[in-house]
């Protein structure tokens, strides 16, 4: 019996056991069907997404893919003024006459597995995933050759899962029509390799001087690895990049078994520069819009990141800029011009003009041989020491900004140094005692700048200049006339606009819009800012008026059209006028000036100290000096509204005869408690001279009287007369240089406002006593000929800022 309820207690159990594991096997198996149901409708759905995608794909045609897409520029009216693929720059070449050795090179750093996949290489794509999902969307690329041929003939560059979708598809179609050789033609016909080449043949000849059959194993893997970057890897400007670019191509070779380790290893010792022609050489079209395209390709690509290099070229795009057509055509012309003296044909210049009221870049001047994207562009580019048109900028400006100075503000033109013991000369070598500050921007005196400029303080200089778009990382006293690394012509156009703009600034531009072959736009966001309050941007225009009307920048003047500038050069440093037994000359000569209408900025020098022969060539007091005021005038005349109104004086101002003043200030309560003062200034001036004659009539009865007393104080007696003299003759010194006479004698009637003033300075002089000391400063060594240089018609303030 208890053997029997065993049993039975067994057999419930085991019979238990079975309904739990039907029960575990049932539910693992609706686990699996719900989980196949799930991959059929994620497959069902992938490949309704993919259909979806790859149903208005572009038809393959035979005409497109011979063809690269090509970006177009449309200027500000939306003419269309350039296209940059040009068929003439382009030599075809039948993939039979391609040598093995470079379609090996290309093969294995682009495609390795090339000739094995049917247009799409799984394993380089799941690579990719891999790789996008760890860096983010875009980080790597798993196209193929047959892609890129895809990408850059038929479709956009964008980098979208459907234009992914859809090259992929087009990869697998073109295969079916097409043999690997063909596909492989046209790929090295249609690819980019910089400097205007199109197709490796022409690259050949741009980059070597010769024919695909004549390259060495080293050069074919030089110009199988700039596709991928021609601009970086340019071997004529970044030789060290394009040497690494070139042994990762040899290597890449070696690892698909095409070239021995040894053949590399020979091949890598080569040098670049014994590898290409000796002259750097580009496909030149001499299109008069190339200086401002080249603008456009440097803020796209190497600024903003906006496109890839490929991408502007072969893109497809259509980029809609700010180009004034006829502004550029005229800036082309005077570049190449008979008219202007260029002294030989090394002299270079770089303009830019740019929008006062919005920041758009209207035109730019690349250089006088400028010729294709890529040239060294002097407008927009190359940095060169500014000069005096600094002032504005690290001086007067922030004076006005932050201690409120009036343009009669009264410096000091003395013998002078800088806070480290350095002494500071003046163009002239002469110093011109208390003048205002209106007139010492009027004729680039430089120790009233660096006065300035130590009263405001080298921190709040920086921040000013910063805000202008002028970023100087570190600042010494020297910046103050103009000692630092550079400016380019587009940088102080645009920072002079701000003056012109009531204190807005506007970062320059090139781009209104781009347009994708998609349809999707890009549109650039407007970078500006309040740079400075709106007294300070008008009172620097009004006496950079001044510096225009009757200072050094007189041949720049343009009758009827309000326009305010400034003139700026950089001496010849001292020690190379001794090494090369030189005379007095430049290194720069600028002029960056405005109008309610258009700001223009104007280099002029040379590119470097020597020539090709080993000459040395620089500026010369021949005219010379004087070109960039030239280009300025014509230039300004050409394209300015004759009926355009002066800049508006804003309510923050407060004009006393011909100075103004910040409204507020003391100076400016000071003035308005002598409200009848302009109407008796004359008769003040009778009187006070008329009492002066008595006080001396005075004076020297006293004097004779007491020489009679004393007949043993002759000596005491020259001594007066010699400072008489010097008193007098200071004076008459004064009378003939102050072409500002009513100014001078005006403050000359203030007593106590010259006292404040001059006691502001002493002020001033105290607190700087204690300033960071700048180190490696530059000197002023104004060795110009006087005579020379204070001439209206030289206009050039010859200041000296070597380094």
């Amino acid at each position: 019996m208890p053997n029997e309820y065993t049993s039975r207690q067994e057999r419930r159990k085991q019979q238990k056991k079975a309904r739990s594991d039907r029960q575990k096997r049932s539910m693992w198996k609706k686990i699996l069907l719900s989980l196949c149901a799930a991959f059929i409708l994620v497959v069902i759905a992938c490949g309704i997404t993919i259909a979806v995608m790859i149903h208005d794909a572009p038809t393959l045609k035979a005409s497109d893919l011979q063809t690269p897409q090509s970006t177009r520029i449309y200027d500000q009216d939306g003419k269309l003024v350039s296209t940059l693929f040009h068929e003439e720059n382009r030599i075809k070449i039948d993939i039979d006459n391609v040598p093995k050795m470079v379609k090996d090179a290309v093969i294995s750093i682009e495609d390795k597995r090339f000739r094995d996949h049917r247009g799409i290489d799984s394993r380089r794509l799941f690579g990719a995933v891999i790789a996008n999902i760890k860096n983010g969307w875009g980080a790597e690329g798993g196209s193929t050759i047959t892609q890129q041929v895809i990408k850059r003939s038929v479709l956009s560059p964008e980098k979208t899962l459907k234009r992914k979708a859809q090259e992929a598809w087009l990869a697998l179609q073109l295969e079916r029509k097409y043999s690997k050789d063909q596909i492989l033609e046209m790929y090295l016909n249609n690819i980019y390799f910089g400097h205007g080449a199109y197709g490796i043949k022409t690259a050949s000849e741009i980059y070597f001087g010769k024919d695909l059959s004549e390259l060495n194993l080293s050069q074919a893997a030089l110009l199988a690895g700039l596709p991928n970057a021609p601009s970086a890897d340019d071997p004529f400007k970044h030789p060290e990049r394009a040497k690494e670019r070139r042994d990762q191509v040899l290597s890449a070779m070696v690892s698909n078994h095409v070239i021995s380790k040894h053949q590399a290893k020979q091949a890598k010792a080569k040098p670049i520069s014994e590898l290409l022609r000796k002259e750097e050489k580009r496909q030149e079209n001499n299109d008069p819009y190339n200086a401002f395209i080249d603008t456009v390709y440097e803020q796209l690509v190497n600024q903003k990141k906006i496109v890839s290099e490929k991408e502007f070229y072969q893109g497809g795009l259509k980029i809609y800029t700010t180009l004034d057509s006829k502004a550029q055509q005229a800036v082309y012309d005077l570049l190449r011009s008979g008219d202007i003296p260029y002294p030989d044909k090394n002299f270079e210049t770089g303009i830019s003009l740019v929008d006062t009221k919005t920041g758009a870049v209207k035109a730019v001047g690349g250089g006088r041989h400028f010729e294709a994207i890529g040239y060294t562009n002097y407008g927009s580019d190359v940095q060169n020491q500014p000069g005096s048109t600094i002032k504005p900028i690290l001086d007067y400006g922030p004076a006005i900004e932050y201690l409120k100075w009036p343009t009669s503000h009264v410096l000091r033109d003395e013998q002078y140094q800088y806070s480290d013991g350095t002494p500071i000369n003046e163009w002239d070598n002469e110093y011109w005692g208390d003048i205002t500050m209106r007139r010492a921007l009027e004729w680039s005196r430089n120790i009233p700048a660096l006065k300035a400029f130590q009263a405001v303080g080298k921190d709040q200089a920086q921040e000013f200049a910063s805000g202008l778009g002028i970023n100087i990382d570190s600042i010494y006293e020297s910046a103050a006339i103009g000692g630092f690394d550079g400016v380019s012509p587009l940088q102080m156009a645009g920072a002079y606009a701000a003056f012109g703009n009531g204190g807005t600034y506007h970062e320059p531009f090139t781009v209104k819009k781009i347009v994708f072959p998609s349809g999707k736009e890009w549109k650039p966001e407007p970078k500006l800012h309040d740079a400075m309050h709106d007294y300070t941007a008008y009172m620097i225009t009004d006496m950079l008026k001044t510096v225009i009307s009757s200072g050094t920048g007189t041949q720049a003047n343009i009758p009827g059209i309000p326009v305010a500038g400034k003139t700026g050069s950089t001496n010849i440093p001292q020690d190379i006028q001794d090494q090369y037994g030189l005379g007095d000359g430049l290194v720069d000569s600028w002029f960056v000036g405005y109008t309610p209408q258009y700001s223009l900025a104007v280099w002029t020098g040379y590119p470097s100290l020597k020539n090709k022969d080993g000459d040395v060539q620089y500026i010369r007091y021949d005219g010379t000096q004087n070109i960039a005021m030239q280009l300025f005038q014509n230039l300004m005349s050409e394209i300015s509204d004759p009926n355009m109104d002066d800049f508006e004086k804003p309510d923050t101002v407060v004009s006393i005869g011909s100075e103004l003043y910040v409204r507020g200030t003391q100076q400016d309560k000071r003035n308005k408690e002598q409200p009848d003062q302009e109407e008796n200034t004359e008769n003040q001036k009778q009187d006070e001279e008329q009492a002066n004659q008595e006080k001396d009539k005075e004076n020297q009865k006293q004097e004779d009287e007491q020489d009679e007393k004393q007949p043993d104080q002759g000596k005491d007696q020259e001594n007066q007369k010699q400072e008489d003299k010097q008193n007098e003759d200071q004076s008459k010194q004064e009378e003939n240089k102050d072409n500002q006479k009513q100014e001078d004698e005006q403050n000359k009637e203030q007593p106590d406002q010259g006292n404040d003033e001059g006691n502001q300075d002493k002020e001033d002089d105290q607190k700087n006593e204690g300033d960071d000391h700048s180190n490696g400063g530059n000197n002023d060594n104004g060795q110009n000929d006087k005579d020379k240089q204070k001439d209206d018609d030289s206009g050039s303030d010859g200041e000296n800022n070597s380094s």
